[in-house]
């Protein structure tokens, strides 16, 4: 069945699906938030780039501050868009009328989960490029590399589990 064939169904958010689209939209506004309000206070150069244990190794003019949020709010708005069309997704399963819904709504929230994750993170590296520009010491924390790889990743391998496992349980 091709994306064209395939069921479109308006799927009902659960309060598990608008506590995620909360936290994504909390990300996005600290990370648009807080260059405004440092701004002024920045010095001229800021950490831009941070290496995998943490520690900012890139440097670059205040007005990179910026960047992030820019990208944060056109990931923010792809993803909100793409989500309201799952029966275009690529699917790890075959999707049928009987399973088309239950495979929608896993989908949806991969992406809820991963747009609230990113927005975080972003948030958080942001952050950090304030924090670190105004202290002289920049680092993300030797975690960060980890954290974000599991969000990431333990995201991905949910779905794929989930997506199997409901497919399964279908037969």
């Amino acid at each position: 069945m091709t994306s064209e064939q395939r069921p479109k169904i308006d799927l009902e958010q659960t309060p598990a699906d608008r506590i995620l689209e909360g936290l994504a939209v909390a990300g996005l506004v600290l990370l648009l938030v807080l260059p405004g309000i440092y701004y002024n206070e920045l010095p001229g150069t800021i950490p831009t780039h941070f290496n995998a244990a943490g520690a900012a190794d890139g440097y670059g003019q205040k007005f990179m501050i910026w960047l992030l949020p820019l990208i944060g709010l056109g990931i923010y708005i792809m993803m909100t868009l793409i989500n309201r069309r799952p029966h275009i997704f690529n699917y790890p399963v075959k999707i049928t009328p009987e399973n088309a819904a239950q495979q929608y709504k896993t989908a949806t929230r991969m992406i809820r989960i991963l747009k609230a994750a990113i927005m975080l993170l972003f948030a958080y590296i942001c952050r950090g490029m304030i924090q670190g520009a105004l202290s002289g010491q920049a680092s993300l924390g030797a975690g960060f590399l980890w954290i974000t790889l599991g969000a990431i990743f333990g995201t991905l391998v949910w779905y794929m589990w989930t997506a199997v496992r409901e497919r399964d349980a279908r037969r």
